[in-house]
């Protein structure tokens, strides 16, 4: 019926997808696939036992999503508490909590796409990871504190998998679930372009916006120059990234109807936490950029994602250095 709009939604959409969603969340996406199986990435990581333990009531093997769900970007952590349920090293209760608090935005979309790209300000942006990073964090704790504490965990067998399969599997399950990603990406990409024929009102178009797909919610939002919307916008994630993760709720066997009243808590947490923040650290509206449109080219690497990958290839050499000689 509105073939026009189709076509220019998925366009955005592919756009979306090749200059900001792979080269950001791929590399996030193998890392954390491959340090939630590799030996030598586990042992790595039980230094965060205490904090794992302690602060979440999880064990040190929910590292890598816990980690990698609070800075890596959305789908990153729900996807990784799969795998490490699937793998037994974290129970059911725990990959369920794991769900409910590990959708967060990454910095790089955060302070680089909203707060540099479209709102002109690197401060801004700054302040709506904070707000959004602390308000996952909190969930989290409160999610927790009925769970018993883990017991400290055992030295990881000799057995099992090795590091260059592990490093096989990272690159295979991260191919899989940046096409779903994709995916999900194109069709809301899509009705989002198409909501724009109904001649709906601007308030309402805002919030269809936000609700249904972040990229463009933020970017609407932005035009307000009201960073507590954007906070709840980030908080929420929209449906689009809700659908990206469903599938990996209901393989942990986690609530759907709690799923996305965590969500909701967590965007209205979000918005008052950056309203606090802001008390503190006020920034001139002026800074602000009213642009509805965002540059792939300007964000479409990440320093933590690259910084992650060092580390981990780091690790991964030490590792086959100490553990085989070679002739």
């Amino acid at each position: 019926l509105l073939p026009e709009a189709a076509v220019l939604g998925v366009s955005k959409g592919l756009k979306l997808c090749a200059g900001v969603l792979i080269p950001s969340l791929f590399p996030f996406l193998a890392v954390s696939s491959f340090a939630a199986a590799s030996p030598s990435c586990g042992s790595a990581l039980r230094a965060l036992s205490p904090l794992m333990r302690r602060v979440f009531h999880l064990p040190a093997e929910a590292a890598p999503a816990v980690l990698f769900g609070l800075i890596g970007g959305f789908p990153v952590g729900c996807s990784t508490a799969e795998q490490l349920y699937l793998q037994g090293k974290i129970n059911e209760e725990q990959a369920q909590r794991i769900t409910g608090f590990c959708v967060n935005a990454g910095p790089a979309f955060t302070v680089t796409a909203v707060g540099s790209v479209m709102l002109g300000s690197i401060r801004a942006g700054a302040i709506l990871f904070a707000g959004v990073l602390l308000s996952a964090v909190i969930i989290g704790i409160l999610l927790g504190l009925t769970a018993p504490v883990p017991e400290k965990s055992s030295r990881p067998s000799a057995g099992g998998i090795t590091n260059v399969q592990a490093l096989v599997e990272a690159a295979e399950k991260a191919s899989a679930s940046i096409i779903k990603i994709c995916a999900w990406t194109l069709l809301f990409s899509c009705a989002a372009q198409i909501t724009e024929c109904f001649g709906l009102n601007e308030r309402v178009m805002l919030g269809l916006k936000c609700v249904l797909e972040v990229t463009g919610g933020c970017a609407a939002a932005a035009k307000q120059g009201n960073l507590c919307i954007l906070a709840a916008t980030l908080g929420w994630g929209g449906l689009c990234v809700s659908c990206q993760v469903l599938g990996s709720v209901r393989r942990v066997k986690a609530s759907t109807a709690v799923f996305f009243a965590l969500r909701a808590a967590n965007a209205a947490l979000a918005a008052v936490l950056c309203g606090v923040l802001l008390r503190f650290f006020p920034i001139d509206i002026s800074v602000f950029n009213s642009i509805s449109s965002v540059s792939a080219e300007s964000f479409s690497y990440s320093v933590p994602a690259t910084a992650a990958l060092v580390c981990m290839c780091a690790v991964f050499v030490i590792d086959l250095d100490r553990s085989k000689k070679m002739c």
